[in-house]
């Protein structure tokens, strides 16, 4: 991408972020973004606050509940299935947020991010003491977004974003997004460890969308930008509990960042700072931490975000492998386990034969090596790239080889299918 410089430049494999001094990443602590919503228009009614003095009152408190980051946003970003959403006007964000921010100025000295999509509100935030930009729309609905942000030298929040603030549902749609946003970034100057990356929990989605972005928010690491989290009192946690009102979803907020946290998020935005910094601390600390082994000019890291073969294009190409060397690689990256059931022990013993040829192997169970058992269940494991070749050679077999063929053949259809790859 443009900006490759920029990026080796500042060390790309460190996943770390600077957000106006509050630093983030896997060495340091879960965030906290505190949520102060400015605009009636808002899903949750209780986190509104509309006057000067209870502005004041409730960064104070968030300050003292364990906020890091305090975010304010004077216009709605909730999707049009919620009766009160609409499109504020330029003018009524503008009054919003400016007495806003000097509210909250005066009371805590937390770094104060501000939620728009709007260059000229991200301005005049900035002029009057925010600084971080949190942009829903990934830098993709104002065109001049961007510049404001590498004028005043912040840092920046980009949530994925295709056409419209969370309209991406799958991972890899997700990483696209995410990645012409920060490419957008680095074209305008903005510092590669100055961005952090929101993969956009719901914004009017199939619920099914979100709870699949929470149980693959690992794969979101081959972007090596810190993750950030909107969870709080959102709708897809009312869908799965069958629980309409956001008043009443805390518990299950809260469930669903143990959840995100465990599974590598690095900043939680919320409405519930006290409840949720308890919950973050114990889910972090349950969470294991990345291996990496540093000795001397060396560094040795576990990946454990590869799941599929998009996962492995994005790691190669974060790397600067060339177009060719990912078509060749890409399917040596991903190990698979395949059990298979009730196969003819000659079979079963060829099939072993075949993979160990190929650099994989099968496990057999103790009795199919001496043939004491006529049928038996094994486990094939080896690439992508091994069982495609294998399944050519088991297809002129004998003892139903042919047979494991086309099962192993639709296997891997299904897997490629699943992961939108071919």
């Amino acid at each position: 991408m443009d900006g490759q410089t920029d990026l080796n430049q500042t060390s790309k494999f460190e996943l770390k972020a600077d957000l106006a001094g509050v630093l983030v990443g896997d060495n340091y602590p879960v965030k906290i973004v505190g949520v102060i919503n400015l605009s009636p228009e808002s899903f949750f009614k209780p986190s509104v606050h509309t006057k000067v003095d209870e502005i004041s009152q409730v960064a104070y408190r968030m300050q003292e509940d364990g906020a890091d980051i305090l975010d304010l946003g004077a216009a709605s970003t909730a999707p049009p299935e919620y009766k009160d959403s609409f499109l504020v006007s330029l003018e009524v964000e503008k009054k919003r947020i400016i007495p806003a921010i000097r509210a909250v100025r005066d009371v805590t000295d937390v770094p104060i991010s501000i939620d728009t999509q709007r260059s000229e509100i991200a301005k005049i935030a900035l002029e009057n003491g925010a600084e971080i930009v949190n942009d829903v729309s990934g830098f993709k609905k104002d065109p001049n977004m961007a510049k404001v942000v590498s004028d005043f030298g912040v840092p920046v929040i980009l949530m994925a974003t295709e056409k419209n603030p969370g309209d991406a549902c799958k991972i890899e749609g997700i990483r696209s997004a995410l990645r012409s946003s920060i490419e957008i970034a680095i074209n305008h100057g903005i510092s590669f460890n100055q961005i952090v990356v929101d993969p956009g929990i719901g914004f009017g989605k199939p619920y099914e969308c979100d709870l699949n972005i929470l149980n693959d928010l690992k794969r979101l690491r081959t972007l090596f930008r810190p993750i950030l989290v909107g969870i709080s009192r959102k709708s897809f946690i009312g869908k799965v509990l069958n629980i309409p009102e956001p008043e009443k979803r805390l518990f299950g907020s809260l469930s669903a960042t143990a959840i995100a946290v465990y599974n590598g998020v690095h900043i939680i935005r919320t409405h519930d700072v006290r409840e949720t910094r308890e919950v973050v601390r114990l889910a972090q600390a349950i969470r294991s931490s990345l291996e990496k082994v540093v000795k001397g000019d060396y560094t040795g890291q576990l990946v454990d975000s590869l799941r599929d073969i998009s996962d492995a294009e994005d790691m190669f190409r974060i790397i600067d492998s060339s177009e060719i060397g990912i078509r060749l690689m890409k399917k040596k990256a991903i190990h698979l386990q395949i059990l298979l059931m009730n196969l003819v022990t000659p079979a079963a013993l060829a099939l072993k034969q075949h993979m160990l040829s190929v650099g994989g192997d099968v496990v057999l169970p103790q009795g199919a090596i001496d043939f004491e058992t006529k049928k038996c269940d094994v486990v094939l494991m080896g690439t992508v790239d091994q069982i495609e070749k294998i399944i050519p050679k088991l297809e002129i077999q004998s003892f139903d080889l042919p047979i494991i063929a086309k099962l192993l053949k639709d296997l891997l259809n299904s897997f490629f299918h699943n992961n939108c790859l071919e």
